[in-house]
């Protein structure tokens, strides 16, 4: 059982996730440093939040520095799809750092914010030969390294209109959809950087920004981002990746501008945050028609210069188990993209789910949930692999399929075990894996059909 000041701790960190637009821990990048410590009396080892207890954490909040420190890690296997069932195991540590500069220099409005993430493992669609187009174990990539993440000041001006960030950050910290409460990757983290990773780098990569925020009101935000879409900052050398320098000129970078308009109603007393936005890449890049699956005489396509998409997510409670202001209750999300057809070898993607928060009256803690998605190729690729099936294209073949949509289903019961310490046990089910609508590629039946895939996240708060 949870005593009444750990469910009270616990039920603040929901809301404070809920209405800020980030999931709780390092996954969402920026909440390491954004989350202020969680309060608590008595230091019972199974409640209280913290694996470690509290380590003047409430002292040094009141002083002006924050700290967290997470290990995720993510065990998964396949029952079916890919061409052998396997196993994998990826994780990572991550430590965030807040300093309050209002605190300890005098700077009204100040923030200086750090997060470094060390990361490790393997890949479940890599071992089990699963030709999917997302992760379906999201903790993995970008490299079994340390990185930092986040370096930057966040300075607010006229007494809170006017906010500037600038430094090394993750284009997720500030645009984009923010949890990671699922492990298969279309519903993780920012679904641009998910179909169109080439050059929206998603946590935990950093690039060279500025963001300019204006908030409106205190429900409307609008705001610009200036990210540095250099490929190389994609670098596993540690002077890139854990030192904050900048990289080396790219033929491929150019400079990514987000620009979105955030609303965080309450809709009957209840919390949500609704983003509406888009964004234009100023590089030269291939043409989508270079993704296709095409072997012999194959012709060169041409570049094109820009590349811009749109996007909309949305998390909004929907009940409350015991009235207004209580985050139990039934929430949902809904994410979807769409990206240049000229550049972009997937052209959408979309996310819909539902999450129960206090399965039980005597659990109030865990959660259950379920969402449904889809990553869709490009139809120009598609028919490319048509046309070069049809034997149409002279000199070239086609692969033997054309790719259309994957379709991903997941389940998890979130247990809030300890104060400190939540299992998730997930299922997937991914339908047609990369598009592929059919089990034999390139002539050779495989075992390439839908993918059953069982797991668990195992979640530590230090």
């Amino acid at each position: 059982m949870i005593n009444g000041s750990v469910k009270a701790a616990l039920m603040c960190g929901c809301v404070f996730a809920l209405s800020s637009g980030f999931a709780n821990g390092a996954l969402a990048a920026d909440l390491a440093t954004k989350a202020p410590p969680q309060s608590f009396t008595g230091d019972d080892f199974l409640t209280r939040p913290y694996l470690l207890g509290d380590l003047y954490r409430k002292r040094l909040h009141d002083l002006g520095f924050d700290w967290s420190l997470e290990i995720r890690n993510e065990s998964v296997g396949n029952l079916s799809g890919g061409t052998r069932d396997s196993t994998a195991n990826a994780g990572q540590m991550a430590l965030g750092l807040k300093f309050d500069m209002a605190k300890l220099a005098g700077i009204s409005g100040g923030l200086l914010g750090a997060t470094f993430v060390q990361r490790w493992g393997d890949n479940l669609n890599g071992n089990a030969h699963i030709p999917a187009f997302m992760l379906t174990d999201e903790i993995y990539g970008r490299g079994q390294i340390m990185r930092t993440v986040e370096l930057y000041w966040d300075q607010m001006f006229l007494n809170g209109f006017l906010e500037l960030k600038g430094g090394r950050l993750p284009v997720g910290s500030d645009f984009f959809y923010g949890p990671c409460d699922y492990i298969n990757l279309t519903f993780c983290g920012g679904a641009p950087g998910n179909v169109y990773g080439g050059y929206i780098f998603n946590f935990p990569i950093s690039q060279t920004a500025g963001v300019i925020k204006a908030h409106v009101t205190p429900d409307v935000t609008l705001q610009v981002g200036f990210y540095d879409a250099n490929p190389n900052y994609l670098s596993t050398d540690p002077t890139i990746a854990i030192l904050p320098s900048i990289p080396s000129s790219n033929p491929n970078a150019g400079v990514m501008i987000p620009v979105e308009l955030d609303w965080t109603p309450k809709l009957n007393g209840m919390p949500g945050i609704w983003r509406f936005g888009a964004w234009y890449n100023t590089a030269t890049l291939p043409d989508a028609l270079t993704a296709a699956n095409l072997t012999g005489a194959v012709p060169t396509f041409t570049q094109d210069t820009g590349a811009y998409g749109f996007y909309v997510s949305i998390i909004q409670q929907l009940t409350a188990s015991r009235g207004a202001g209580d985050p139990h209750g039934l929430s949902t999300f809904f994410n979807g993209t769409w990206g240049d057809p000229r550049t972009s070898a997937q052209d959408y993607q979309v996310a819909l789910g539902l999450r129960y928060l206090g399965t039980f009256a005597s659990r109030p803690a865990d959660e259950v949930a379920i969402a449904v998605g889809a990553t869709h190729e490009n139809p120009r690729v598609s028919q490319l692999e048509a046309l070069a099936n049809a034997g149409a294209l002279p000199g070239i073949m086609g692969p033997g399929f054309v790719q259309g949509s994957e379709i991903p289903i997941e389940a998890w019961y979130g247990w809030q075990a300890t104060g400190w310490l939540n299992l998730k046990f997930d299922a997937q089910y991914v339908i047609n894996p990369g598009g592929y609508s059919v089990e034999t590629l390139n002539g050779l039946t495989t075992h390439n059909g839908n993918a059953f895939i069982l797991g668990m996240r195992t979640t530590v708060e230090f």
